[in-house]
């Protein structure tokens, strides 16, 4: 028998049947009309090619098909019942779910170790996986469901997506303690004549404040002197430590690469661009409870950070 020519209303019947033994009491149990519960039941013999339930004393008995059919048919309402009248609140204290975040390695390093922290208390069971793609990618794992939420500096991103600010983000340059010719400040020359590592992830729009540099560099009539360019920041607190080259990172990403080296921030000397970091998710999981407590609590953790 083929599933789709069967109307799955006549499974309620025939498990009440099986429960009830009774027409009668299916009828009042369903809501239906005696007329109705024994047209269903006609319906479901022509389906299934046997009396599925036979006439007694004791009641509408089973027929051995009928008895054959009964654990999965119950089982499966059962389920079905059980995902429609689940509740819709997300509790985290029990809640045993995994969340798929796209961030880059600026991003981990910001954000992972006070979100796990907060989760260790708030959500023991909640498990976060970090994906590592791009941002075209990003999009399409995102539509289909692949990844929750992305952190970080996105701005091309395309409809179907929700985005909210998170904090204001701009960048600093990152020197060792003792840089021959950057001491106390940053000055237009020193920046201008120094050699520089340029570190560019590939999560996020970091090519807006590489341009605006680039920029500063061509008015400044200077060809800017890069030594080194680099995708991830992994070894970069230990390479600018034990070289004279200067980097401009994120400030948060300064602040966290100083703790790991001897290394100084300094303000730049001219007005690069700031940035509105966000967490942006897909339409699909916009009303999804799990999906909206995860978002509240970066939002908690994460806003006015500026």
């Amino acid at each position: 028998m083929n599933l789709r020519s069967l109307d799955l209303n006549l499974l309620l019947v025939f498990e009440s049947l099986l429960r009830t033994r009774s027409t009668t009491v299916t009828a009042e149990e369903l809501n239906l009309t005696q007329s109705a519960v024994s047209n269903a039941l006609k319906r479901l013999r022509l389906a299934f090619g046997d009396p599925l339930f036979v006439k007694t004393p004791q009641g509408m008995l089973p027929t051995d098909l009928a008895n054959s059919l009964a654990p999965p048919v119950t089982e499966g309402l059962a389920l079905i019942r059980s995902a429609l009248e689940a509740p819709q609140d997300f509790e985290p204290a029990n809640a045993q779910r995994t969340f798929r975040l796209y961030l880059s390695d600026i991003g981990q390093l910001i954000f992972m170790p006070k979100l796990m922290a907060t989760l260790a208390t708030e959500a023991p069971g909640v498990r976060i996986v970090t994906v590592d793609t791009t941002p075209r990618e990003a999009q399409n794992a995102m539509a289909m469901g692949e990844i929750d939420l992305t952190l970080g500096l996105f701005t091309r991103f395309s409809s179907g997506f929700h985005q909210q600010r998170l904090f204001r983000e701009h960048y600093v340059a990152l020197v060792r303690e003792g840089h021959p010719t950057i001491r106390e400040r940053l000055t237009g020359e020193a920046f201008l004549g120094a050699a520089h590592a340029v570190y560019r992830p590939t999560a996020g729009n970091h090519d807006l404040f590489e341009t605006a540099v680039e920029q500063w560099f061509a008015q400044s009539g200077r060809q800017r002197h890069v030594a080194l360019r680099m995708a991830h920041s992994m070894g970069l607190s230990a390479l600018i430590a034990a070289s004279d080259l200067v980097v401009c990172v994120p400030t948060r990403l300064g602040r966290a690469l100083q703790a790991a080296a001897d290394l100084r921030t300094h303000a730049l000397p001219f007005n690069g661009p700031e940035f509105d970091i966000s967490q942006l998710w897909h339409e699909r999981f916009h009303a999804d409870a799990g999906h909206r407590w995860l978002r509240s609590t970066i939002f908690r953790l994460f806003h006015g950070e500026d």
